[in-house]
């Protein structure tokens, strides 16, 4: 049983983006999937209700207070639990970072947002302290535009951060936009091949168990 918690101290960097796909991708695998929607925004969950695509337990709460009791027993219940947290620094991140078992940092071709990714990197270093436990994090690039200068120049500031990044790239593709508007997480096509490639990075991170993708009707 895991927790994924995504969350970056910048707005509009693809956190529910991540979220969604990781999210759906886990339900078309089979697992038993709930989410906690921490943004004011609800997208998240306002994405899992109004489309009913797949079977995701999913809770909007934005009181810090409830969100840790909350994960855990989701937790307990659920293969995966996904966290999408709001686009700021706020206490109620804090505590989705503490209880994760793995962070993603979404992260846009900007130095803005390279920035706040860094931070929020930062930010889950200092969680892992005040837990006493180590919590693994890792920058994913997201509506990335492959051989372009600002891709170089992008990844090359996160070197020097030396921040770890995930392998797998979630590009500007049509069909991660097409998800906002029918529900379904893409299983063909260059974006279905990101999915795939970044469930499969997941496993072999140890964070979702290994099973063969299956439609979820």
């Amino acid at each position: 049983m895991s927790i994924i918690t995504v969350a970056t101290s910048k707005g509009g960097a693809g956190k529910t983006t991540v979220a969604q796909v990781i999210a759906g991708a886990s339900c078309q695998r089979g697992l038993k999937v709930a989410a906690i929607d921490a943004d004011y925004n609800h997208s998240l969950s306002d994405w899992a209700n109004t489309f009913g695509t797949y079977p995701i337990e999913v809770h909007h709460e934005v009181n810090e207070a409830n969100l840790v009791p909350l994960a855990s027993d989701l937790e307990d219940k659920h293969d995966l639990v996904v966290i999408d947290t709001a686009g700021a620094a706020m206490q109620a991140t804090v505590f989705a970072i503490g209880c994760a078992d793995l962070v993603l940092v979404p992260s846009q071709l900007s130095s803005s947002d390279v920035i706040e990714a860094v931070k929020t990197m930062h930010l889950v270093a200092s969680a892992s302290q005040i837990t006493k436990r180590k919590i693994e994090a890792r920058i994913i690039l997201t509506d990335y535009q492959p051989h372009t200068n600002i891709a170089e120049h992008s990844e090359g500031e996160l070197r020097a951060s030396s921040v770890p990044v995930m392998k797998t790239k979630l590009n500007r593709l049509v069909g991660f936009k097409e998800m906002t508007f029918n529900g379904e997480v893409p299983l063909t096509g260059v974006a279905g091949q990101h999915v795939v490639k970044l469930m499969f990075e997941l496993e072999q991170m140890g964070v979702i168990p290994a099973q063969k993708m299956v439609r979820v009707s």
